[in-house]
């Protein structure tokens, strides 16, 4: 099982989650990934962190929106090393791929269904509304673009290919647990499995005499 929002398999990340501060933040990006940011109220994460009020205005003068600020960061950087450490343990691009979506999906099932992206709950309810939040998760997905993008490189993908397909990847393992979340089912991973591989298979050209189709 892989637990991104904890980190329960990447301890050198969240090590430095120990005080109050970062507890807090730990604690509201679960809470926005499962509910959303409207959904859950300051109450919601004091109860979740076991942090005292005060501490909370201390941290945090800007309120719930500065709060949101860093849950979207740390889920960047948890996720931006989940993918780093698949990309160190596979020796495919097509591993890779396929080692990111059933990670993804394990945690997705792990949660009973109720944390998929850390990020696309938040982005979606609330990215438009806030430029604060909406800058914060535009370079959380540019940074998985490139981390997945420098893995397909390492392993071998052309560089243009690599870029386009670090988009396609991201997009098709994002929609796949969008559907996985609202089907409540694993279904639509397994099968995004086989576009995943796809996007990486490696382009063999035509062959001389093959003619093309108008």
């Amino acid at each position: 099982m892989v637990d991104i929002l904890t980190g329960k398999c990447y301890p050198t990340i969240m090590a430095k989650y120990s005080d109050s501060k970062e507890k807090t933040l730990l604690a509201a990006a679960k809470l926005f990934c499962r509910q959303g940011y409207h959904g859950t109220a300051l109450q919601d994460i004091l109860a979740a962190s076991g942090a005292p009020r005060g501490s909370l205005y201390f941290h945090f003068p800007r309120g719930k929106e500065e709060i949101a600020e860093g849950a979207v960061a740390i889920g960047e950087n948890v996720v931006r090393g989940f993918i780093a450490h698949v990309a160190g343990t596979s020796r495919t691009a097509e591993a890779f791929v396929i080692n990111l979506a059933r990670g993804m999906a394990a945690n997705l099932e792990a949660s009973d269904f109720r944390e998929g992206c850390p990020l696309a709950t938040t982005a979606l309810e609330i990215a438009t509304d806030s430029e604060t939040i909406g800058k914060a998760t535009r370079e959380a997905f540019a940074g998985w673009e490139r981390e997945i993008e420098q893995a397909l490189v390492r392993f071998g993908v052309d560089g243009k290919q690599a870029a386009a397909a670090a988009t396609a990847i991201l997009s098709q393992v994002e929609g796949a647990l969008l559907l996985a979340r609202t089907y409540r089912s694993l279904e639509p991973m397994r099968r995004a499995e086989e576009a995943l591989r796809l996007l990486v298979k490696p382009n063999r050209g035509r062959r001389g005499g093959q003619s093309r189709r108008d």
